[in-house]
């Protein structure tokens, strides 16, 4: 389904620009010839239809290529973020069972020492810089499909209450529908120039980036990596603002996903500092709530109002604020997408009337089936082709929806959104902490910094640069904490439950790294 849709795309607009990054172009007939000698080689190997590949790949063509690849031959892709440490890497390779590894220069060797530990043939592919992708155009467009749409092609991991990923499995049907739920809504046709910037192996970036932009014959515009002594480093989003500003401009992007954090920093551009969006026609925020204070900045900086947009690993893009008035309801995630329904409902799964807040559930032909291996999770959050969300809202008179709060916590940090518990599993894993609570407590800028609360085996022997050191072999960078405080004790109530917000401190700390 998805390749039959980009064939109809490549014949339409065959010398059109497909992705754009860097100095380098890649038009969608040339973008098919790519999909085609790569599947070629994985179908060579032994990749067959269900079979599994991890993407440990950066924003680039070849997670482009990488992915329609794989689709084209029915296999299932797992997109896993490159920035990862070895022991968070192995956790979703043992877990998904690939059959084979595509990664580039700078994943290779992990990838060969996570290989090295599992009793199982993987292979590994490298693809090594955009300079090798092929330019020569085979004319010839062969459809070789046996799938019935209704098999799995996505795997992702959606955090959760236990602290430990769960396995999301999705099929062509869920993908193509999302993307046409998202182009009906929208309006996206191929006349928009896309730019990324947000990751493309999370929900947000894969559906509406990569495959919105591809599924309508748009122009993905990838914000290329940073290199240092040949290897690819990642540096705060401040450092590439300039860049991303001067890709609005250059590239004539009308369409700009992004993540409040990315947002704000957007909105902080000098007053002196020449830019023109006047391309942009439609910005929106996913990941976590927009603030007023970011979408006040950004709309008297640039003129433009983020519009906030609601979506989950489970189902991708849900709900989007379209409204042409933002000035009373830029807090909403709008009405829900084009054939997707959202009920709000109480305790007891009766739906509840306007302005009552309740948990949102979702119907939609873009949503999982369930998560993999967990069936009693599932019967609890999947009933009768419905999502319980786990989220708190409310809908309006004209049915916005209005998200309140979140029965899981999650941290929004330097524009990713993490799991405190899963680096509280990580830290009482150490010899010598006793009890740990992980928080968000408010930065400087947007977002929050990364606070552990531990509670010590023994004062003497714990201190906090073991910890760091600890954290830093185990997690990614942007997970590891940025303060420590050690306590006697947790602060808990009367029924044992920890009381997080007695460790949010409002005032100043100095960040330890």
């Amino acid at each position: 389904m998805l390749e039959k849709r980009l064939i109809e795309v490549v014949k339409k607009y065959p010398d059109k620009t497909a992705i754009a990054y860097d100095k380098l172009r890649i038009s969608y007939q040339e973008l098919y010839a790519n999909i085609k000698n790569l599947s070629t080689y994985l179908k060579t190997i032994g990749i067959a239809q269900g079979d599994c590949i991890a993407l440990v790949l950066p924003n680039s063509p070849e997670f482009a290529i990488a992915f329609y690849a794989t689709a084209k031959l029915n296999a299932i892709v797992l997109p896993i973020n490159p920035l990862l440490k070895e022991e968070e890497l192995s956790f979703y390779i043992i877990d998904s069972n690939p059959s084979a590894i595509i990664t580039n220069s700078d994943g290779a060797d992990i990838s060969r020492k996570i290989i090295s530990k599992i009793d199982k043939k993987i292979e590994l592919i490298i693809l090594n810089d955009t300079c090798l992708l092929t330019k020569e155009v085979d004319n010839s467009i062969i459809i070789e499909s046996t799938s019935t749409f209704k098999d799995d092609v996505l795997y992702q991991y959606s955090s959760g209450s236990t602290g430990r990923p769960k396995r999301v499995c999705r099929t062509q049907n869920n993908l193509y529908n999302e993307v046409i739920n998202f182009t009906e809504t929208t309006n996206i046709s191929p006349a928009d120039n896309i730019l990324c910037i947000v990751p493309l192996y999370h929900a947000h970036g894969l559906g509406n980036c990569l495959l919105a932009a591809i599924h309508n014959g748009a122009t993905l515009v990838i914000l290329e990596q940073v290199s240092h002594q040949g290897k690819t480093i990642e540096v705060p989003f401040v450092f590439r603002r300039s860049r991303v500003l001067e890709l609005i401009d250059k590239e004539k992007i009308t369409i700009l996903p992004a993540v409040p954090y990315i947002f704000n920093t957007l909105a902080e551009t000098p007053d002196d500092t020449q830019v023109d969006v006047s391309t942009l026609k439609l910005c929106f925020s996913a990941g976590n709530f927009l603030s007023k204070d970011i979408f006040d900045k950004f709309l008297q900086r640039f003129g433009i109002p983020v519009r906030q947009l609601y979506g989950c690993t489970e189902a991708g893009s849900i709900a989007i604020n379209l409204d042409t008035n933002l000035k009373n309801t830029y807090s909403s995630v709008g009405c829900p997408l084009k054939n997707i329904d959202i009920k709000i409902i109480d305790d007891a799964a009766k739906e509840l009337p306007t302005g009552s807040i309740g948990e949102l559930v979702i119907k939609s032909q873009a949503l999982t089936r369930g998560y993999c291996n967990n069936p009693e999770l599932n019967q609890q959050v999947f009933q009768d082709g419905s999502f319980f969300t786990g989220d708190l809202g409310k809908k309006d008179e004209v049915g916005r929806i209005y998200i309140t709060g979140r029965k899981q916590i999650f941290i929004d940090t330097g524009g990713y959104k993490v799991d405190p518990l899963e680096i509280e599993n990580i830290l009482t894993t150490h010899n010598q902490v006793k009890e740990a609570v992980v928080v968000g407590i408010k930065g400087l800028f947007a977002g929050e910094i990364i606070k552990a609360v531990i509670v010590p085996q023994n004062q003497n022997i714990c201190d906090e640069k073991c910890i760091l050191s600890y954290c830093k072999d185990r997690l990614a960078d942007f997970k590891v904490p940025k303060i420590i405080e050690f306590r006697d004790e947790i602060p808990k109530s009367p029924l044992g439950k920890v009381l997080r917000k007695n460790l949010i401190d409002n005032f100043s700390e100095t960040i330890k790294s």
